[in-house]
């Protein structure tokens, strides 16, 4: 028997548990024995044998909310974040993207940013792109995710050229003289991806092998995911891309689906298939239901109680009318469903509270674990509303980076109240981190820092912005480890390094308890283990 186990040892080891440990055991893809490396060859003394030379081990990093299937496709457009410090940088480098790649029928990219523009900070145009890229249509998507811009080709397939139809819980914009800009925002977006060939399940798995090499190099062995809202393709494509690619045995990452059904349609046909929280096994399960009900707070597209302090005349988008959430998430509520609803602003937040308050009054259940994804502003009042639920928090530290740069000027004294952490924790109120990559890079490492230093890690800053929510550095790894494990209902499976839970784990180049606090972003992944078998080595660790 001891042939089958192998024991890693000499290591600086956080379990995720107070017992302190430099070696544990492996058998037949689950930790056996954690503790020290002594015990362990007194144990085990036919054991095979790994020295870890002294490196930091942390179980598998899960990031829990993100979009692998949305990375895939971005990997495959034309990258706009590293020229977006200029909107000429940003049409130059999408033009080369159109030239070098002239047989794709449309030409698109993700990641510009225009409170980044150095020269000046406006939104893109349809003129823009049509200087760019006259002849096919085309598509840049804001980092965020929830502004996106369209030329002039692509706004004459949808049939928008020259006129703006009303959208629910969206919005085209136009000019003085009533003519569509190109920018869309919110709901209007899907008016032109519906129109974008879509990819065949061949392609589906393509974009999503992309996405999983790519996640795995951050340390990344578990995520909570939405995929519905990436492509224009049924939910069953996608889940089958997903069953295929495990029967092939290339599923590296486990994954939870957080299912973006935003219609009363799209749910009953979901459940009527037999899906629902809990379906499917370790590597391919069925989450939460994904609900958005605003935008983001960079396209000042968050819905909050009260104008933006930097644009008075806007409050932001609520995607949903109360009536209307209510009624789906009642439904799903009844279904059993977990549901996890995206809401930035505050006044998003009151929505979600309103509608999760109407479910628990109607038809209480002791454990459902409903959460709030992003919960960036939010009041204390609305706080306490989310203990008494027992909603779950899925954050995200790394938007810190970008956030402080705008959260004062959007929010004003309201920013007292933005992206809670520590707080959240104290009173209870159990939370989780992820990227909501594509929006940002899936940097854990990165992550942590912001976490625990509540300072962006590309830019200077004079101050931490309300230090007092950092995270300890406990806090925040568990935060990316174990408290993800418990918001998927794992925690008695996964993310930490005990017996009997799953072997994911991640050997770091560096101990982030030993590093300047500053400097864990640049801590790089020198393996990822997937149920003890290494799915990832970086062959030039710093």
């Amino acid at each position: 028997m001891d042939s089958a186990i192998t024991c890693y040892e000499h290591a600086r080891i956080f379990t995720g548990q107070s017992a302190p440990a430099d070696c544990f055991a492996v058998q037949n893809g689950c930790f056996l024995f954690a503790g020290s490396t002594e015990a362990a060859h007194r144990l085990f003394p036919r054991a095979g044998r790994i020295d870890l030379g002294g490196r930091f081990v942390c179980p598998g990093f899960n990031d829990s909310h993100m979009h692998l299937l949305e990375l895939g496709c971005v990997l495959t457009q034309a990258q706009l974040a590293p020229c977006s410090d200029a909107l000429s940088h940003v049409l130059h480098s999408f033009g080369s993207f159109a030239a070098a790649h002239p047989d794709e029928p449309w030409v698109l990219g993700r990641g510009w940013n225009h409170d980044f523009f150095a020269d000046g900070a406006r939104f893109p145009t349809r003129d823009d792109l049509d200087a760019v890229c006259p002849d096919r249509p085309a598509l840049i998507t804001r980092a965020c995710g929830h502004i996106a811009v369209a030329n002039s080709c692509a706004l004459r397939l949808c049939g928008i050229a020259d006129t703006a139809p009303q959208v629910g819980g969206g919005r085209v914009d136009t000019d003085e003289s009533g003519r569509p800009t190109g920018v869309l925002r919110e709901n209007a977006i899907f008016l032109v991806t519906s129109r974008i060939p879509t990819p065949d399940r061949a392609g589906i798995k393509r974009r999503l092998s992309l996405a999983m090499d790519c996640v795995r190099r951050y340390g990344i062995t578990s995520v909570q995911t939405d995929d519905f809202s990436a492509l224009s393709v049924p939910f069953e494509e996608v889940i089958g891309a997903y069953l295929e690619l495990k029967a092939e045995g290339r599923l590296t990452v486990r994954v939870t689906e957080q299912c973006y059904l935003p219609t009363p349609d799209a749910l009953h046909a979901f459940l009527s298939a037999g899906y629902h929280t809990g379906w499917g096994d370790e590597l391919f399960r069925i989450g939460p239901l994904k609900l958005i009900t605003d935008g983001s707070l960079g396209a000042r597209t968050a819905f909050l109680r009260a104008p933006y302090s930097d644009a008075p005349d806007t409050r932001g988008i609520a995607t949903y009318q109360q009536e209307e959430l209510n009624a789906l998430v009642l439904e799903a509520h009844r279904a059993g469903m977990q549901i996890a609803a995206h809401a930035i602003g505050d006044g998003a937040a009151d929505l979600v509270l309103n509608a999760f308050e109407q479910a628990q009054s109607a038809l209480p259940r002791a454990d459902a674990r409903h959460g709030i994804v992003h919960a960036q502003v939010l009041t204390r009042g609305q706080a306490l509303r989310m203990k008494a639920l027992r909603l779950h928090a899925y954050i995200q530290p790394i938007f810190l980076d970008y956030d402080t740069q705008i959260v004062g000027s959007r929010l004003g004294e309201r920013a007292l109240d933005a992206y809670p952490a520590a707080s959240l924790l104290e009173q209870g109120i159990t939370l989780s981190s992820g990227s909501d990559s594509p929006v940002e890079p899936p940097d854990v490492p990165a992550g942590i820092q912001c976490a625990v230093t509540r300072m962006p890690y590309t830019r200077r800053a004079d101050a931490p912005y309300l230090p007092q929510e950092a995270l300890s550095l406990a806090d925040a790894l568990r935060s990316f480890t174990s408290f993800g494990a418990y918001a998927s209902f794992e925690e008695r499976e996964k993310g930490v390094i005990a017996p009997g839970y799953r072997a994911d784990f991640t050997v770091l180049t560096a101990d982030p308890f030993a590093a300047d606090a500053m400097r864990i972003h640049s801590i790089s992944v020198a393996e990822t283990y997937l149920a003890g078998k290494r799915i990832f080595k970086n062959e030039n660790p710093m």
